[in-house]
């Protein structure tokens, strides 16, 4: 499944939400370098416009790891891909985003556009892990940020979505005949105070959006016809490269992140 789009933007990041595996990728652009170091290399961001009414004052200029050894190589998706010797303070070299396999870990909407030092501000930011890397406990930032309206022409893909034939809310009932309310990314809540903590599959899809849906309910009965929620769980571990699931978020109105 995949979807990009002909112009600034993400493509399948417009409609991701929390959980979904992506795939990323951005053509090199030219960058003037304003300094270099072994471990970075701070460029004048050839994308966006610094905004003259913002108050964060940013300077154009964003820091790029050069080699896996800095701190932050795994929480910064853009990359210099031209060679290291050619690479030299107020030279050029092109940034872009080498094809890069991610999962979703929060979606944040803003009620105003935010105010972040440049142009466009962005309405919608989605936060992102790479693959195969876990999400640290009890860290204040994680992961990296991307504007699916911005001006970075990322092309994406949608590659794996958990519980990808429920939507959030979604009120099912399990086989054993209990209710329970689906959360994305693969949260449960029980309708009753019975012992476990996942309805027990196949399912049968009660309510959507304030109404039935006997089509909806079809895909889901087809979908939990074998297997069960580890299995669900299992496939989604898989592709994320990790070996057990983190605690994530739903996709939520927020002011921040």
């Amino acid at each position: 499944m995949g979807e990009t789009t002909g112009r600034a933007g993400v493509g399948a990041l417009a409609g991701v939400r929390t959980g979904d595996i992506v795939t990323l990728r951005c053509s090199p652009r030219e960058a003037v370098v304003a300094e270099a170091s072994a471990q970075y290399v701070t460029v004048q961001w050839p994308w966006n416009a610094i905004d003259p009414n913002s108050l964060m004052q940013w300077n154009g200029l964003r820091d790029i790891p050069r080699t896996p050894e800095a701190p932050d190589w795994d929480i910064e998706p853009f990359q210099v891909v031209s060679p290291s010797d050619a690479i030299e303070r107020h030279g050029v070299c092109e940034v872009g985003i080498p094809e890069t396999v991610a999962y979703v870990i929060h979606v944040a909407e803003f009620p105003e556009p935010l105010d972040v030092g440049w142009l466009p501000r962005p309405r919608t930011y989605v936060s992102l892990m790479a693959h195969g890397v876990p999400v640290p406990p009890f860290a204040e930032e994680i992961g990296f940020t991307l504007d699916p309206d911005g001006d970075e022409p990322i092309e994406s893909e949608l590659i794996y979505r958990p519980y990808a034939f429920l939507v959030d809310g979604d009120e099912v009932a399990d086989s054993e005949g209990r209710m329970w309310r689906f959360s994305v990314p693969w949260n449960w809540t029980a309708f009753d105070d019975s012992p476990g903590e996942y309805p027990v599959w196949p399912l049968q899809l009660i309510w959507r959006d304030g109404g039935q849906d006997p089509q909806a309910a079809e895909a889901v009965a087809r979908a939990t016809s074998s297997g069960a929620h580890g299995d669900e769980i299992a496939r989604w571990l898989a592709r994320a490269g990790l070996d057990d699931a983190p605690q994530l978020p739903p996709s939520v109105l927020a002011e921040d992140l």
